[in-house]
């Protein structure tokens, strides 16, 4: 980004500062707009949002502390570094500096140098914090891609099945009803020739035609047919209804979730991840209250805690012919908070990957069988986006429990409340 694009807001009660600043600032580059108090210097930060203030401390009225302390409580101003310009130098006031959310401190009276410089550096921190951020959001969106990658197969396969149920039943009906069919006709000609008087030959007809159709063969199995066809297009639509709720497309905003369903919901669309290797036992709290969160972000850690944990598992049991583990999923709630609890009975995490499991990039998994991102993109869902706290705790030998805890009434709520 050019220099040029950047807008710088001066704030300093004396005039001939100011113009020394704006007037230095405008011969490197920058684009400056002014303020010669806290109250216009809100007004403007709030309007034009700049990439950067310099703010005297020692205004009448209203302080530069505290016009900073109003600006970090903004969502909308809170990313904006502030430059403090100040007389003051005890460790005290420099203290008091930070504490607000200062990014760094001039001391009057000040070198043109030393102020560029300061600039140059902070602005290069917030472009690196942005670059840092859609960084971010990119590795998310990957992770998100590989999640989907990894269940399209198993969704694929969980809906092949059902449907071929369906297809070999529809293919056995049509052939049952090419069976019965004569012996429909045969009865309807013995019929005619009973009332006839004569029905002899009809009779004979019909004999065989029963014989024919089997019909104890087929009163056996069509209606084992008819309740398989049901059976499997019930689980079709289970896995495509499971699939929307997990997706929950376009849903970017927090909004009142059914826990116990959104988990239930999870663990159909990743059946296949763990059905060969896991059974899954839950324990949902039948009085969980809705929860503030954002549906699909959730979803998304819930489904990594369950992959992980299949994965944990199959490196014991193998792929669970001689056994299975056991995954156990559960709900409860904890004063203003609801706890989600994913249990495993894998190998556990070893000693000295256990301070690194939430670290972006850091796998224990084999080559080619995880990014490293699902725990790092789970603690920063629940931790920074929610308001709530993601731990763990193991066992070698024995498994791996992990606990999401999410605030009832969401992270606007829980910072509110502090």
């Amino acid at each position: 980004m050019a220099q040029g694009t950047y807008r710088l807001l001066v704030v300093d009660d004396s005039l001939t500062n100011r113009t020394l600043l704006t007037h230095s600032l405008q011969k490197a580059g920058y684009e400056t707009i002014e303020a010669s108090d806290g109250p216009r210097a809100l007004e403007i930060a709030r309007a034009q949002l700049p990439d950067l203030m310099l703010l005297d401390v020692s205004m009448p009225g209203m302080d530069g502390f505290e016009v900073c302390s109003l600006l970090k409580a903004d969502q909308a101003t809170c990313a904006i570094p502030i430059v403090f310009l100040t007389a003051l130098s005890s460790a005290d006031d420099i203290e008091r500096a930070f504490a607000v959310g200062g990014s760094d401190y001039v001391r009057k009276p000040f070198h043109l140098g030393e102020i560029k410089a300061r600039v140059s550096v902070h602005l290069q921190l917030r472009r690196a914090a942005e670059e840092l951020k859609e960084t971010h959001v990119r590795l998310l969106h990957a992770q998100k891609l590989e999640s989907i990658g990894q269940l399209a197969a198993g969704i694929a396969h969980e809906i092949n099945t059902p449907t071929q149920y369906v297809g070999d039943n529809l293919l056995f009906l049509r052939e049952a009803f090419d069976d019965v069919l004569p012996l429909v006709r045969a009865s309807s000609d013995l019929a005619r020739a009973v009332l006839a008087g004569e029905g002899a030959r009809e009779a004979g007809a019909l004999q065989e035609a029963l014989e024919a159709a089997d019909l104890e063969y087929l009163a056996e199995e069509i209606p084992r047919a008819f309740a398989q066809s049901v059976e499997g297009v019930g689980r079709v639509t289970s896995i495509v209804r499971g699939m929307k709720e997990f997706s929950h497309p376009g849903q970017k905003d927090p909004t009142s979730v059914d826990l116990n369903r959104a988990i239930e919901s999870t663990l159909t669309v990743a059946t296949n991840e763990w059905k060969y290797v896991a059974k899954v036992e839950t324990d949902f709290d039948p009085e969980l209250p809705p929860v503030r969160c954002v549906p699909g972000e959730i979803n998304q850690v819930v489904l990594n805690m369950i992959v992980n944990a299949a994965h944990a598992i199959a490196d014991v049991v193998g792929d669970g012919a001689a056994g299975k583990g056991t995954i156990r999923v559960g709900t409860r709630r904890d004063g203003d908070f609801v706890e989600i609890r994913i249990a495993d009975t894998g190998s556990g995490i070893p000693d000295g990957a256990r301070e690194r499991v939430f670290d972006p990039f850091f796998t224990t998994k084999g080559v080619g069988k995880g990014t490293g991102q699902g725990l790092a993109i789970a603690h920063d869902v629940v931790v920074k986006k929610h308001g709530g706290a993601l731990s763990f705790e193991t066992e070698i030998g024995k498994g791996t429990t992990f606990s999401v805890r999410l605030p009832l009434k969401g992270a606007g709520a829980e910072r509110e409340a502090a």
